[in-house]
């Protein structure tokens, strides 16, 4: 190899390094997606504060009010010191969140970004739909901090979704 061609090597092998490290650096796969209702606009910019993704999708017909849109839906990779800083600060800006829900826990296949992602303000009609459980926030704050991995607070909202039988009317 001669010595330009060792150069031009090494400016390229350079170049490609400078231009792919700035792209890691700015990629960030973890992401919080908030329906458009109540005060979203002010948790949006209280996660982007704390150097989390936050984006509002335009407004649908499923996107109402606070009481209507009271479901999170948690991407499975969502790391659990990330669910330990939105969570709560989701549940500040709306006291009407009520059910959370793992996506995929029953076996459904969402797209890959839905894994990386936190969707606060989930349609009561899904929920109710997947019949799904009421999780008082207190006691979702709980179990938050108790868990010791994932895989556990994972654990536990599966427990919780659990369907519960269909009692019969009494005769």
């Amino acid at each position: 190899m001669t010595a330009i061609s060792a150069r031009l090597c090494l400016i390229l092998i350079v170049v490609t390094v400078l231009n792919v490290i700035p792209a890691l650096s700015l990629a960030q796969p973890f992401a919080v997606e908030i329906a458009d209702v109540g005060k979203s606009r002010d948790l949006a910019a209280d996660l982007k504060i704390k150097g989390y993704v936050a984006v509002i999708p335009e407004k649908n017909m499923w996107v109402v009010d606070q009481q209507s849109n009271c479901a999170v839906w948690i991407g499975k990779n969502v790391p659990l010191e990330m669910l330990r800083v939105v969570l709560p600060e989701a549940m500040r800006f709306n006291p009407h969140l009520k059910f959370y829900y793992v996506v995929g826990d029953r076996g459904e296949k969402p797209p890959q970004s839905v894994d990386n992602m936190v969707h606060v303000g989930g349609s009561i009609e899904a929920a109710l739909v997947k019949k799904l459980n009421v999780i008082d926030q207190q006691e979702m704050l709980a179990e938050l901090g108790k868990a010791a991995t994932l895989e556990e607070l994972h654990g536990y909202l599966h427990e919780k979704n659990k369907p519960k039988p269909e009692q019969k009317p009494a005769s």
